[in-house]
């Protein structure tokens, strides 16, 4: 009874702990390859919306508010050509001969605003620019005919009655087409920071879970492992120390019976045939040892593609933080171009004073003069003002990408961990084939001792036909090789059983 429950107990081993250290493996390890490859499938379709976001604010606003930027310009260049044309008598041909070039490419300008995707209220502002731009450009060529008749009082007013208004008019539609652009591209990049915290939540999370399955099987393997191998090697070492003390003693009882081979001839045959099963035995067990190492290798290369998803992950990562930190240099250098319009808005300030001061001192003569330079002050303060509310903008957009640029950084460093943790996980998995490489190596020793032993029990059978004596302590001697055969055999199946 006592050695049939000792055989039925690796079986119970076989059903339940064998079949868990397998499922365990498989389903862990397949859960975390689903999580990895489902976070980086998730990453890959924000980062080509991220890229499209980013184009389409290229495409549509930025290029857009160039344009609107340039119509500008250009109008205030029409304007200032108007005050030239007072000021600077002997240039007044070549101010009428580039008129054309600024009507030419104000219009080309707007053309090519009017090509980008415009909302409604876009429409409706580019209908009374065209309209004011239209009244604008009717109302030019009778303030040149007063002037060039030498009527510059009468000009004057008729510019602050209509050329002076339309233009104003021109340049404040101008401004406010400038504002929706700057708060719908406002809008799209706020939603594409949302998009990037998301996408930053989801493959933290990810990437914490993942870490939190792996040590737990890495911990629960690596217990189960360990316990079953060294509770198997040992009583492996054990039954061979009884197998070696127990032929010890055969051999000794075996030249003191020399001259009765006859009658332990049989018990030495049945000593031979067990030798033949511990050969067997062993080659059996190291089998098992050797799909046992083919496992832990196997589970060592599963670990080395984790590793290689998770570090496409952080350069994909990485690659968003790039194209954020691209954008901010072109934002610093949109700040670069603003505070060259405020020092030019200034130096114009002062000329305009300075001509205020001359216009003074010359009375009644420079009045015309004196309202020509209160115009140019009014236009200066504001392009002053314009340049210091793009320069306020610039500022808030800078700090948000430098926000996104920490957040970023922030995930490439927890990827980073990521790929150290698992690594730790496949040196753990090494280590493991190294000692199942071990056990291996050292059954197939065993199964060579055994066969060679098998090989000298059957040259004693040859020589010692004429044993008669000590079959009493030969039988024991048989008993003890039995039991310390079976206490293999479990050992052998225990260790099966990790497999």
């Amino acid at each position: 009874m006592s050695t049939n429950s000792e055989f039925s107990l690796p079986e119970k081993i076989k059903t339940t702990k064998n079949f868990g250290v397998r499922a365990k493996l498989f389903a862990s390890f397949g859960t975390l390859i689903a999580l990895i490859a489902g976070v980086g499938f998730i990453g890959w379709q924000n980062t080509r919306q991220l890229a499209q976001d980013a184009d389409d604010l290229y495409k549509d606003k930025l290029t857009a508010a160039v344009n609107l930027a340039d119509a500008r310009a250009t109008m205030w260049n029409l304007r200032w050509g108007l005050l030239q044309y007072i000021v600077e008598q002997d240039q007044r041909k070549e101010l009428r001969d580039a008129e054309p070039k600024l009507y030419e490419d104000m219009n080309q300008a707007l053309q090519s605003y009017r090509k980008t995707n415009l909302t409604a209220e876009e429409q409706q502002l580019i209908q009374k620019l065209d309209n004011s731009i239209k009244q604008y450009i009717a109302s030019r060529p009778k303030f040149f005919e007063l002037l060039d008749a030498g009527k510059t009082k009468e000009a004057i007013e008729y510019r602050t009655s209509t050329t002076t208004r339309f233009g104003s008019e021109s340049v404040e539609y101008i401004g406010s087409l400038i504002k929706l652009q700057q708060q719908q591209s406002e809008r799209k990049n706020k939603e594409i920071e949302s998009r990037v915290n998301t996408l930053t939540i989801l493959i933290t999370v990810t990437l914490l879970l993942a870490l939190s399955i792996s040590s737990i099987v890495a911990i629960i393997l690596g217990r189960n492992i360990a316990v079953i191998i060294f509770n198997s090697v040992k009583n492996i070492t054990s039954s061979s120390g009884k197998i070696a003390t127990t032929v010890s003693d055969q051999e000794r009882t075996l030249l003191q019976q020399s001259n009765s081979v006859n009658e332990t001839t049989g018990t030495i045959e049945e000593l031979g045939a067990f030798t033949l099963q511990s050969a067997e035995q062993a080659e059996t067990s190291a089998g098992g040892a050797k799909l046992a190492l083919a496992l832990a290798e196997g589970g060592t290369q599963t670990v080395g593609r984790t590793i290689e998803g998770i570090s496409g992950l952080r350069d994909q990562v990485t690659a968003i933080a790039n194209q954020i930190i691209r954008l901010s240099e072109q934002t610093s250098q949109i700040s670069t171009v603003s505070d060259l319009v405020a020092d030019l808005a200034n130096q114009t300030n002062m000329l305009a004073l300075n001509a205020g001061v001359e216009a003074a001192r010359a009375g009644e003569q420079g009045k015309g003069f004196a309202v020509v330079a209160g115009e140019i002050r009014k236009l200066a303060d504001q392009s002053k003002k314009s340049a210091d509310r793009i320069n306020s903008l610039v500022n808030e957009v800078q700090a948000a990408i430098n926000s996104t640029v920490m957040v970023t950084d922030e995930g490439t460093k927890k990827a980073t961990t990521g790929i150290e943790l698992v690594e730790e996980t496949g040196d753990v998995f090494s280590n493991i084939a190294d000692s199942v490489n071990l056990v291996f190596l050292n059954t197939q020793q065993i199964a060579q001792s055994a066969k060679q032993q098998a090989i000298a029990v059957q040259q004693v059978v040859a020589a010692m036909n004429v044993i008669n004596l000590g079959a009493k302590e030969t039988a024991a001697g048989i008993v003890q090789v039995k039991d310390a055969t079976n206490d293999l055999n479990k050992a052998a199946e225990n260790l099966e059983a990790v497999v």
